[in-house]
């Protein structure tokens, strides 16, 4: 049975110190470290957090970056080749009048030597007929020969 006697005083006096002991030498200690360390984790619990919603605004801020070089780029190759159509606009428009500038000129060539050429022919033609008629006057007799002479000449400057 359970006897009540001094010694179970003392044994719970003792359990009582033990207790209180414990809890003030152990128990606060080790209550205050767990705690830091909670602590702990939940700073950097939370500075991850702060990391994580950093680089979610550094990734949004990259994307819009991004987006606004490619329609800078985008801008670029329109006014590009804007430039390009124009320039080449420009160079086919300054050929064709230099084209045209060409055929006229030669036009205007080819018919400044039409009229050398046929007033050359109209003058040696008006020599041969003055000569013709000169040598007709002079003898009217042969007037077969004078005829076969200026057919002999005209044909002979012709051919030139």
């Amino acid at each position: 049975m359970l006897r009540l006697d001094i010694n179970l005083l003392f044994t719970a006096a003792n359990l009582l110190i033990w207790f209180l002991l414990i809890r003030k030498f152990l128990f606060k200690p080790v209550n205050t470290v767990i705690s830091k360390r909670e602590e702990a984790i939940a700073s950097q619990y939370a500075r991850a957090k702060e990391l994580q919603e950093e680089a979610a605004q550094e990734k949004d801020r990259c994307v819009k970056f991004q987006a606004q070089i490619e329609q800078e780029k985008a801008d670029a190759v329109s006014k590009a080749r804007e430039e390009a159509r124009t320039e080449y606009d420009r160079i086919l428009t300054e050929a064709k009048e230099k084209a045209d500038q060409i055929v006229e000129t030669s036009r205007k060539e080819a018919q400044q030597e039409k009229d050398r050429i046929v007033g050359t022919a109209e003058q040696e033609i008006r020599s041969v007929i003055m000569d013709a008629a000169v040598r007709s006057m002079q003898s009217s007799a042969g007037e077969g020969i004078l005829y076969d002479q200026f057919l002999t000449k005209a044909g002979e400057t012709h051919a030139e």
